[in-house]
């Protein structure tokens, strides 16, 4: 049997997988990356992104190509039995540095995620890459010291020899079954039918929820004059003829202009809000749809996935790479099942205020809302989507080390516009893609002194930020020169901060893992060494030779 080597194989070419690989190539590390069927999603899917995935998309230098294909910065209206609408989100606030609803294609998506992994060349060298379409992953064995991976193709049967294998194979997943992972949760007995429909008669560009307990719907824009309608079918509607154009046309008739509208697809789906007990044995973990699946009512499905592609690329790479030890990779699970769960969560708590089964229950809803628009701080709750749980761990890696720490340590930084050379840049840009020190204070340089040998263990780039207030911060003869320097442009960083000097590092997937200020920093480092030492087992078995290396095989 034909044998090759790579540090990591992904099963399953989706969006998590896609993601995923683009951010384990931006951090040299070899993959294959395998999927069935013979190309990309050709039919409608995900149709929601949100900031937090855009801001991993601008980490693999790709958010903008994305946002070109959608609608962006959209709003939902939601309607009673009669029409009127009694609650409206509309968020304005960007905290991660883009618009936190965006209504976008996922054949179109996938497919910019393809092509820039296939001619990757300029920024990595392609020769971290192998996208295989065509290919099906049958087998794997975890021996301890890596993964043996079975991947068959139109040409046969060949096994490849990895570090880690990443099961992002969706719902029905292979490697869930095979590592006896099983899913805890529910699915709902109610049926939807989901219209995709091309060149919309209805110039509407938010969404509309018809919160109607005899007959449920939510209408979502999209981009190119698309648009999707989710409609709660009856109990004696069967789902044959209702996925018929005719019957998909009167239901669309109810709600708008649309039924003579194109139909790129009529489908009917059961929900489910499920979730895996285990994300990891030994080599083998689970992401996206493998490991959780998220009814649709929040749109936060695939942008599920994408975070767990966030959280453990840099896990892998920094234990591939001998960074760090590799007990770091027991952290995945314990920060990304919590959040994702919370997700489910708020999917079928949206789904209970969007389709209420009895009149008396939507009654009582429409009265909260018009009670909450009323009380402006509440009402600012709902129109700036802050019901949305933050991104935030309660267990992982980071510390809480302190009062700063125990406020930021685990959330997500904020991703403002600061001043770098004169030219206002998005903060994610000028961090790079590793670890990150910033340094925030009037002498960014001073503060950066007594991290001591911090930066180096973590291949950390250190970067002054000055408050909004000052152009520049003074030097003296020797001072240690900080590059890039940068100030606060916006004032978001102190505002955070409460205008006090402080180090926060920061983790490649831009969450806090220290935030320390002045009178804390040597302590703080101390439990930070204590944190990176405790990954290493004494024996760093994420590295062996061929690390890092490119894909190649032998026979």
């Amino acid at each position: 049997m034909r044998r090759e080597n790579c540090d990591v194989v992904i099963a399953g070419a989706g969006p998590t997988g896609l993601v995923l690989a683009h951010l384990l190539a931006r951090h040299g590390v070899s993959v294959i990356l395998a999927e069935q069927n013979a190309a990309t999603v050709g039919e409608p899917r995900a149709v929601s992104i949100d900031d937090e995935s855009l801001r991993t998309l601008q980490q693999i230098g790709l958010a903008e190509e994305v946002l070109k294909d959608c609608a962006s910065e959209y709003g939902s209206e939601y309607l009673g039995p009669d029409r009127r609408p009694f609650a409206v989100v509309r968020p304005s606030r960007s905290e991660y540095g883009w618009p936190k609803r965006n209504a976008f294609r996922q054949p179109f998506l996938e497919r910019t995620l393809a092509q820039a992994l296939i001619g990757r060349d300029p920024l990595h060298g392609n020769e971290h890459i192998a996208l295989r379409f065509g290919t099906q992953c049958v087998d794997h064995d975890d021996h301890g010291g890596g993964v043996s991976v079975i991947l068959e193709d139109g040409q046969g049967r060949y096994q490849v020899d990895c570090h880690y294998f990443v099961g992002a194979d969706g719902g029905r997943s292979r490697a869930r079954k095979a590592i006896g992972a099983t899913m805890a949760g529910s699915t709902f007995e109610e049926r939807w039918l989901i219209v995709d429909i091309l060149d919309t008669k209805d110039p509407f560009r938010e969404t509309r929820v018809f919160c109607d307990p005899a007959r449920p719907c939510v209408c979502l824009p999209g981009p190119d004059r698309t648009r999707r309608y989710e409609i709660r079918l009856r109990p004696d509607e069967s789902t044959e003829a209702m996925e018929q154009d005719t019957e998909a046309r009167r239901l669309l008739g109810e709600f708008g202009v649309d039924a003579n509208a194109p139909i790129a697809r009529a489908k009917v789906y059961t929900f489910h809000a499920r979730i895996a007990d285990v994300w990891r044995k030994g080599r083998v973990f689970l992401a996206g749809d493998a490991a959780h699946l998220t009814p649709p009512f929040a749109g936060q499905g695939m942008n599920t996935g994408v975070r767990d592609a966030s959280n453990l690329a840099w896990k892998l790479a920094a234990v591939i790479g001998g960074r760090l030890g590799p007990s770091l990779l027991d952290t995945y699970q314990a920060e990304r099942r919590a959040h994702a769960w919370s997700m489910i969560r708020l999917a079928i708590n949206m789904g209970r205020v969007m389709a209420p089964h009895t009149r008396l229950a939507g009654l009582a809803i429409r009265t909260l809302f018009h009670v909450a628009s009323v009380v402006p701080p509440a009402r600012q709750w709902l129109a700036q989507m802050r019901f949305k749980p933050k991104p935030r761990f309660t267990a992982g890696f980071f510390t809480t080390h302190g009062e700063l720490s125990r406020r930021l340590g685990g959330t997500m930084f904020p991703q403002p516009m600061v001043e770098h050379d004169g030219v206002q840049r998005r903060l994610d840009d000028v961090l790079g893609d590793g670890f990150a020190v910033l340094s925030y204070g009037a002498n960014p340089a001073a503060l950066a002194r007594r991290l001591g040998d911090l930066p180096a263990r973590l291949g950390a780039r250190t970067v002054g930020c000055l408050p909004r207030i000052l152009a520049f911060a003074p030097t003296s003869p020797g001072s240690m020169q900080l590059d890039p320097m940068l100030r606060d442009h916006t004032g978001a960083i102190g505002a955070l901060l409460g205008e006090s000097e402080a180090i926060i590092v920061l983790r490649p997937d831009r969450y806090v893992m220290a935030a320390l200020p002045t009178g804390e920093i040597e302590s703080g480092i101390a439990t930070l060494t204590s944190a990176i030492d405790a990954t290493f087992d004494g024996t760093n078995t994420g590295t062996k030779p061929g690390a890092n290396s490119t894909v190649h095989s032998s026979t």
